[in-house]
């Protein structure tokens, strides 16, 4: 008879491998479509707008590396943290590095663009 913690490692083992677990496609393509779809279906309706509007126009123009950066440095956030720091609406301590990056400034950029 197997000890408790072999069935339960096992079992633990097994799970893990049938989680779909989020990869990165391996083509550009591939790639841009994901986050296209990601960036208008983040939950919140005014950041699936201006993000959806953003990613058609500027996700097709960017290379792997750049899609990389976007995804991990902006799209990982959760919503309302996104959506504070795209709005500049209460922004916490540890997010307001973020405030300059390339991204983040295009973005608000473009929605102020968008509402002019």
């Amino acid at each position: 008879m197997a000890s408790k913690n072999f069935i339960s490692k096992r079992v633990a083992e097994q799970f893990t491998k049938n989680i779909l677990l989020p990869n990165r496609p391996k083509d550009l393509h591939s790639y841009q479509k994901m986050l296209m779809h990601r960036c208008t279906n983040l939950g919140m309706k005014e950041l699936d707008i201006i993000l959806g509007r953003w990613s058609q126009e500027f996700v097709p123009k960017m290379n792997y590396e750049e899609l990389n950066q976007m995804e991990s440095e902006i799209l990982d956030l959760d919503t309302i943290d996104i959506y504070n720091l795209l709005l500049q609406v209460k922004v916490a301590e540890e997010l307001k590095p973020l405030e300059q990056l390339k991204y983040v400034q295009e973005i608000r950029n473009y929605a102020l663009k968008g509402l002019i």
